[in-house]
């Protein structure tokens, strides 16, 4: 999979992890030039067409989903069989990795991650979506601190497929509420269970239960009491405690109503603020109810007339003085109310939710994303989670989406001159060398095109010619200067210098050298010397018939002849026979002929 694009977009770079199902990948979008997160699903899901479609619905559903906490998916594909999803990528760790380094995290870092998923939660269940598989491993921390939830919706996919537990889910059994670990209906509070216990693990370095397998654990989910969590670590509050147990109740009637209820009680923690019981504020003053009653058995003394006249006047002035005390008190006593998530919102949905929250709100400054779809809420002043009084003005930052900017044409250009234009527009250029016929360092190809727009800052990739593809060059020895100059035109190489040499081997107008040399590698324009043969240097023999008289040179008697010539001096030698004489070949010069003493010169002009 390493290097190969999927949907003509996103390259995938290297392996980061593997799920229980999918392969897990960091790639790269080579449209937005940024790194996402790409899972290929595991080949038995893929074979499994019902699943496919669930899955691709689920997906699509969750791709819906915008807030700060949340993953975003960006697009679902399928391509020569391979079933994928592109995700936001996150550079961090996971909760669960954070928990194994840290054992158990601090009291209000864990209360804050617990918030945060909270509100994740609570805008998927606003939207309908369930994600049925809380746990730290699919919760991730950004470099940032903000943490991520990720695949939403795809459990009820994968659940629907599968008929037994298997060691692919053992990690996220431990998680499962009674009735998913039960097989019954799940809803919004199933998450509400397993939130409870992620934070038990934040808190307490480990899982309420265990077991040797999948099928032990889930019975304990259903059966066993919970776990006091002050009874592992003493230094949990009894109040966040509190929490804890009412999320994870074994009947989902009995736990939190919805997770931004369960959100407002990890705030009032970190915030300080205890939750009073309303029965508590409402409920009458004994001792005033006491003097009450005596007031009335002791009033059966008459008053007189203008006793009574002062005491209504009292009676006035302390209901006026009551009433405007209530005035002021409504006037000047303005109620806190938590500021809610608008991050990721559309604007119009922004000010609805802030409206029913109480607040007000003003758009402070538009700005350019990448990410955040134009006319979306970028960030929020006050943070979501603040508590501030009701009427507050909330500062929103909008997006314009990203920079659009026309892709300049480069085609034709020289690479150094392609490069300063496009970077002059806020790209970044990539150049990759490409054999061509084009001259080396022009540039053959870009992408994006010519008139396509991209974000500013994106990726334009060159495709920059260095010359045609390298080939051997052939032997040209033994052929004629014509029949070389030929074969050099047709493969587009040049004869540069042609010399000439004497040669024994080679017959006059032949090649008896060549650079570069047989089998070197060349592209086409590459120049080639030649040497061409002259003939022999040497002069031509002439032939000239030698009468040796043997008369006197006994039979079997050794004869040595040594000839001297423009080609130097040789030595021949041959034995007597009884032949009258002996032909040799010769130019001009002489013949010394030599049998024991004797010696015999002859001259040839």
């Amino acid at each position: 999979m390493i290097g190969k694009i999927l949907g003509k977009r996103y390259q995938v770079v290297e392996k980061i992890g593997d799920g229980g199902t999918a392969f897990v990948y960091k790639g790269m979008d080579n449209l937005l030039n940024r790194h996402v997160t790409v899972k290929v699903l595991r080949p038995e899901y893929v074979s499994d067409l019902d699943f496919v479609r669930r899955f691709r619905r689920e997906a699509q559903a969750a791709a819906s989903l915008s807030h700060p906490n949340i993953v975003s998916i960006y697009d679902v594909g399928e391509e020569d069989g391979i079933r994928y999803i592109v995700m936001e990528y996150i550079q961090g760790q996971s909760l669960k990795e954070l928990i194994d380094d840290l054992g158990r995290l601090p009291l209000r870092m864990a209360v804050d991650y617990a918030c945060q998923i909270a509100h994740a939660l609570s805008k998927a269940h606003k939207h309908g979506i369930i994600h049925r598989d809380i746990k730290p491993h699919n919760i991730l921390i950004g470099e940032d601190g903000r943490l991520k939830v990720t695949d939403f919706g795809i459990a009820q996919a994968v659940t629907a497929s599968t008929v037994t537990y298997s060691d692919a889910f053992l990690g996220s059994v431990h998680y499962f509420s009674p009735e998913q670990a039960s097989g019954g209906q799940t809803d919004e509070k199933s998450d509400i269970y397993s939130l409870g216990i992620v934070l038990y693990e934040m808190l307490t370095g480990k899982v309420p239960y265990s077991g040797d397998s999948p099928v032990s654990v889930a019975l304990k989910h259903i059966q066993e009491p919970f776990p006091k969590p002050r009874e592992i670590n003493s230094q949990i509050p009894v109040q966040v405690e509190r929490i804890i147990r009412k999320a994870v109740e074994k009947n989902p009637e009995n736990r939190y109503f919805s997770a931004r209820e369960m959100s407002g009680e990890l705030s009032n923690f970190l915030n300080g603020r205890e939750n009073v019981a309303a029965d508590q504020l409402l409920a009458p003053n004994p001792r005033q109810t006491g003097q009450t009653e005596n007031v009335k058995m002791t009033g059966k003394r008459r008053l007189k007339p203008i006793h009574r006249a002062a005491l209504v006047a009292a009676l006035l002035m302390i209901a006026l003085l009551i009433f405007g005390v209530l005035m002021l008190r409504a006037y000047w006593v303005v109620p806190d109310v938590e500021v809610p998530v608008v991050e990721g919102e559309l604007l119009s949905q922004a000010a609805t939710i802030l409206t029913e929250a109480g607040l007000v709100h003003r758009v402070a400054d538009q700005a350019v994303s990448d990410i955040v779809p134009s006319g979306h809420v970028i960030s929020q002043s006050p943070a979501a989670g603040r508590v501030v009084k009701k009427g507050r003005e909330i500062e929103l930052v909008l997006s314009i989406g990203p920079d659009m900017v026309e892709v300049e044409d480069v085609v034709g250009k020289m690479v150094r001159e392609a490069t300063l234009l496009l970077e002059g527009q806020g790209f970044a250029v990539e150049v990759l060398e490409r054999h061509s016929e084009e001259l080396s360092g022009t540039v053959i190809t870009q992408n994006p095109g010519k008139g396509h727009r991209i974000s500013r800052g994106s990726t334009v990739t060159l495709n920059v010619s260095i010359g045609g593809k390298p080939f051997p060059v052939r032997d040209l020895r033994g052929l004629n200067l014509e029949d070389a100059k030929k074969w050099l035109d047709l493969f587009g190489l040049g004869l540069r210098f042609v010399a000439e040499e004497h040669s024994d081997t080679y017959v006059a107008g032949q090649v008896i050298d060549q650079s570069p040399i047989a089998g070197e590698l060349v592209q086409a324009g590459t120049s080639v010397d030649l040497t061409v043969s002259k003939g022999s240097g040497r002069p031509v023999l002439q032939r000239h018939e030698i009468q040796i008289l043997t008369n006197d040179i006994p039979i079997g008697e050794e004869v040595t002849v040594i000839v001297r010539d423009g080609s130097g001096e040789r030595t021949e030698k041959f034995r007597n026979t009884g032949e009258q004489f002996i032909t040799f070949g010769l130019g001009s010069g002489e013949v010394e002929v030599r049998w024991q003493n004797n010696v015999e010169i002859r001259n040839f002009p």
